[in-house]
């Protein structure tokens, strides 16, 4: 991972923080940001043709989010979606859109957010599919997504009403029959360009299927995208932890401190040996439950949040000035909470494959 590029690339990340997290102009998202990541070669460790295991696909992921959550979350969802392409898409999908993913040409956003939550059974898949004369027509709403310009390349699923087939798609957003509505003002990480993504009668052909396995599918991935997710969890830990260490005030937390950092090198090596468990493809996980990787992201986001609020009592009321990289910090943690999957999903889904 380590190039001479990346601590440069992460000073400028840093500098501009605060815009990415707080400005939703258009011209404040982050897409050149993402896609002078993309172009580095930093979204292609773990992938096919890679000689980098996924560990290290983590590592810049982790280091994005030591400076700005938001530039780790928008990586994280691009390199997701060329994890989707690389590994499932047809040839036909690949020559169109892998290098362009891969070169930083063209932003992907992952939307399987309703997906895992129909497979976990929480809610039912609200997007829908019939075929017609060998196309597949799309109706319903992805309630959040990120990275959603014209030109993105989105990847989702939607279940057939008859048969209950549930088929993972992939489209463009400029595809005639979808519709976007961007977030709005949000309460941290505005420059990720989230919003609503809507299909009305989008006509999707039968190369743009990645799977009608979706158990396969989803039982292959999430297991990578938990472990990336995880990653940025951690580096905003990392960065309440070495903002704490320089706090005037930090003397009576010493106990609460000490607790943090054990948990979080604990679970920094748990996302190791996890990470690695993952280096052969396509075994989903060498023999690990599924409830490993759940419990790692679920325990890394509420880390994070518990050490991001103990960075703003050591700092005091220069932390809670919202232009503050504390003040960021508590945004950034919040997020995590409603972030899919949700800490809601997250414990609902724990609780069912530990009963």
């Amino acid at each position: 991972m380590a190039s001479a590029a990346f601590p440069e690339l992460l000073t400028r990340i840093e500098e501009s923080a605060k815009h990415t997290d707080q400005q939703i102009a258009a011209e404040n998202n982050l897409r050149d940001t993402l896609l002078e990541i993309v172009a580095a070669g930093f979204t292609s460790h773990g992938l096919s043709d890679s000689d980098q295991p996924i560990a290290a696909q983590a590592e810049v992921i982790h280091s994005l989010a030591t400076k700005c959550v938001s530039s780790a979350f928008v990586t994280w969802s691009h390199r997701m979606t060329i994890e989707y392409i690389d590994r499932w898409a047809s040839a036909e999908v690949k020559d169109l859109y892998l290098a362009e993913l891969r070169e930083g040409k063209r932003v992907g956003s992952t939307a399987l957010a309703t997906a895992l939550a129909d497979k976990s059974g929480k809610e039912l898949l609200p997007i829908t599919f019939e075929e017609v004369d060998g196309e597949f027509v799309i109706h319903g709403v992805i309630p959040w997504a990120s990275n959603l310009y014209d030109d993105t390349l989105i990847v989702f699923a939607a279940r057939n009403e008859v048969t209950e087939e549930r088929v993972v798609f992939t489209s463009v957003l400029s595809a005639a029959g979808t519709s976007v509505k961007p977030a709005g003002e949000l309460l941290g990480l505005n420059a990720t360009s989230s919003g609503t993504v809507k299909f009305d009668g989008l006509r999707v052909p039968a190369a743009n299927v990645l799977t009608r396995d979706v158990n396969l599918f989803l039982g292959q991935m999430r297991p990578r995208f938990l472990v990336l997710q995880s990653a940025f969890c951690l580096g905003l830990t990392k960065a309440s932890l070495d903002s704490i260490a320089t706090a005037p005030s930090a003397g009576p937390f010493a106990e609460d401190i000490a607790r943090f950092q054990a948990e979080y090198d604990r679970l920094t090596a748990e996302s190791v040996r996890l990470s690695k468990s993952l280096e052969v493809y396509p075994a989903p996980g060498n023999g690990h439950s599924p409830l490993d990787f759940l419990k790692l992201r679920l325990g890394a986001a509420e880390l994070a949040q518990a050490t991001a609020r103990v960075e703003l009592a050591t700092i005091g009321g220069r932390g809670y000035f919202s232009a503050s990289d504390t003040s960021r910090r508590i945004r950034e943690s919040l997020f995590l909470s409603v972030q899919a999957p949700t800490e809601g999903s997250l414990r609902w889904e724990i609780s069912q494959l530990a009963s």
